[in-house]
């Protein structure tokens, strides 16, 4: 196996899908091609299916790595304002329920759906909508915490374990 110099971190898929054709076109059979890949762009790798699907449309004919610009209905429901109309009711009710969302803002359940966990990257625990990722705010809180419970466990020792609450 051919050693690279450094690891490919940022790439597309279209530069992926041409490391796949030429690899093909050199005779290079389709289990390396993955592996060598994989190597290569580690997480960020195609999948050995798609890997596959593309050898298998480079043996048809295909030439281009782009994807075609596919037909039927564009996402309109997914807007920046339907994101921003969908944070106010979340924010006003946590509990409120995707139904009730796609109701206010006149699109479908699975629109408001993909809006609140999607785009919006919320989700719900325990009947309400919560953010998935912390805030900068919420991160500097923990760590303060932490850092308290960690100062207090060096000064008390195992003794603070014992506490009960």
């Amino acid at each position: 196996m051919v050693k690279m110099a450094a690891k490919l971190i940022n790439c597309t898929k279209e530069e992926q899908r041409s490391a796949v054709c030429f690899l093909w076109a050199e005779g290079v059979p389709g289990v390396q091609i993955h592996l060598r890949m994989c190597a290569q762009y580690g997480d960020k790798v195609l999948s050995r299916r798609i890997v596959y699907e593309w050898i298998e449309m480079f043996e048809n004919g295909r030439t281009s790595v782009t994807v075609a610009e596919r037909s039927g209905r564009p996402a309109i429901a997914t807007t920046t304002r339907n994101e921003e109309r969908t944070l106010e009711p979340i924010r006003e009710n946590r509990r409120i329920t995707v139904e009730e969302v796609a109701g206010r803002l006149s699109v479908s359940v699975g629109s408001a759906y993909s809006l609140n966990h999607d785009s919006l990257k919320f989700s719900k625990v325990c009947a309400r909508w919560v953010p998935k990722e912390l805030t900068e705010e919420r991160k500097r809180r923990r760590l303060d915490v932490c850092s308290q419970h960690l100062a207090r466990y060096r000064e008390e020792g195992d003794t603070q374990l014992t506490v009960r609450i």
